[in-house]
């Protein structure tokens, strides 16, 4: 797992231990020294190992206390984990709505929301990932505990930028996208120990963020294009984990014809069974629940054979992911090129992409969750991907007006934002619907660039060649 900036030493001493026998601490300084040092130990474990490697006895280690200790304070490590999550985030919260209620009117009120945001993660470097990205790793109960968090602050955002002369609002989709696009920001900066010039950003953020206010009526009253995959029930096949013929499948060598199939046929099919398996019980599990064994019964392989074509989980994950990696790219950088310009080009590969994602449901969790929090080399992958959707923006600069040209930031935090949008429908099993988010997302991309009005509008223009892309985005035989 790659650690944020500040991580300690990778074998820092033990932390100091209370003075033993007779000594004037109450029980009550005692214990709250004991959850101190337990909550710091994990923070550090955590920036080391990722929260689906710190284990319990690391972290009494890393704290100087004893495992008795640790379960008086906290049932589990996500009991610990989840503790300080709740314990980072709500002094965050808290110094948010101190600077918004002392910050003037508009646009100040917007700026504060960012801008303490930036001073706190500044300060605390090493709780950045583990509130940024470890709570991915935490399952459901950590998600829920993200919700609240992004639903507290995008208030903010929202109240803030509803202060601005005259009337309109914004979608929930698109404060989710702010937050993303802002939180990516932040987090690329302080990991790549960029901390110098982090604050002089802020501007060019709020700058940003109030691009999409006010939003037009169909954007504001959260448009959505028809026709998810939840609903015309189809499904890929050109990405890990729709690979494989299914259940019945399982545990069968390659079909049989008259004659025996050729070795390298057979080398082929095992290694789709192997990256098929990959895909499908990382997203049912995650990575720290994925195992090698598991991997080959879910093949229909022995172990040996999978030694044959990998030299471990994390090898044929990253094989799993390129595969899937490739194929996006090729789908949606297709759709870009084939319209008359940018803007109708962004939107024809926003829609191609997630189509795509839609009906590569293990895949679209497996690029979306678990190359985060895997290792550092998977997330070194998903850097990637973002990046690639990041360079489809940059002629948005050229369509923008001389007069006025955005931030180069703004790249990058639509990039982010994007991220994020995708990322909160497949965590809620909503992966089916993400065609709906078309015209929402395509505003999202344009908005900073062609003004919200105009974005506005080639958002919610007719598709006329929709229906032919989501065939060739679902991976339908022609």
């Amino acid at each position: 797992m790659h650690p944020p900036a500040g991580t300690p030493p990778e074998n820092p001493p033990p932390q100091r231990r209370l003075p033993h026998g007779p000594h004037s601490l109450s029980r009550e300084q005692v214990e709250a020294d004991q959850r101190q040092r337990l909550m710091s130990a994990m923070i550090a474990v955590i920036g080391e190992k990722g929260y689906s490697g710190a284990t319990v006895s690391d972290v009494i280690v890393r704290a100087g206390v004893s495992r008795k200790t640790f379960y008086e304070h906290f049932a589990d490590a996500q009991g610990c984990f989840l503790a300080i999550y709740d314990a980072i985030t709500k002094e965050g919260i808290r110094r948010v709505q101190s600077a918004y209620a002392e910050a003037e009117g508009w646009p100040g009120r917007v700026e504060a929301a960012i801008r303490v945001l930036f001073e706190s993660a500044i300060e605390s470097p090493d709780a950045l990932r583990l509130i940024m990205i470890e709570i991915a790793a935490a399952g459901e109960a950590g998600l829920a505990h993200r919700e609240r968090v992004m639903v507290q602050y995008a208030r903010f955002i929202r109240e803030g930028l509803e202060l601005a002369p005259g009337r309109g609002t914004v979608s929930d989709l698109t404060l989710r996208a702010v937050i993303g696009g802002v939180n990516r920001v932040l987090y690329a900066r302080l990991h790549d120990r960029r901390h110098a010039k982090l604050l002089a950003l802020v501007p060019d953020l709020v700058r940003w963020a109030t691009s999409y206010y006010p939003a037009p009526a169909p954007i504001a009253a959260g448009a959505r294009a028809s026709g998810s995959l939840a609903r015309t029930g189809l499904v890929g096949g050109r990405a890990p984990g729709t690979l494989s013929l299914g259940p019945q499948a399982r545990g069968r060598g390659p079909m049989r014809g008259e004659g025996s199939p050729s070795s390298s046929f057979v080398v082929h099919n095992q290694r789709e069974r192997i990256i098929d398996a990959v895909a499908n019980l990382t997203a049912a599990k995650g990575y720290g629940g994925l195992a090698v064994k598991a991997i080959a019964e879910e093949a229909g392989i022995s172990l040996q054979t999978f030694y044959e074509h990998f030299s471990g989980k994390e090898d044929a994950f990253l094989v799993a992911y390129e595969i899937g990696y490739m194929k996006a790219l090729a789908i949606f950088e297709r759709a870009y090129r084939a319209e008359p310009d940018w803007p109708r080009g962004m939107r024809a590969a926003l829609a191609s992409l997630l189509h795509f994602l839609a009906s590569e449901p293990a895949f679209a969790h497996m690029t979306l969750v678990d190359t985060l929090v895997a290792t550092s080399r998977t997330a070194a992958l998903s850097d990637k991907s973002v990046a690639a959707f990041a360079r489809l923006l940059e002629p948005g600069f050229e369509a923008a007006p001389v007069s006025a040209p955005p931030p180069q930031v703004v790249v990058e935090a639509i990039a982010g934002g994007m991220f994020e949008i995708i990322f909160d429908h497949v965590v809620h099993g909503r992966t089916r619907d993400l065609p709906e988010l078309v015209p929402q997302a395509t505003y999202i991309a344009l908005a900073p660039f062609l003004g919200a009005r105009e974005a506005g509008r080639v958002a919610v223009e007719a598709e006329e060649h929709r229906p032919a892309r989501g065939r060739e985005a679902s991976g339908s035989m022609p």
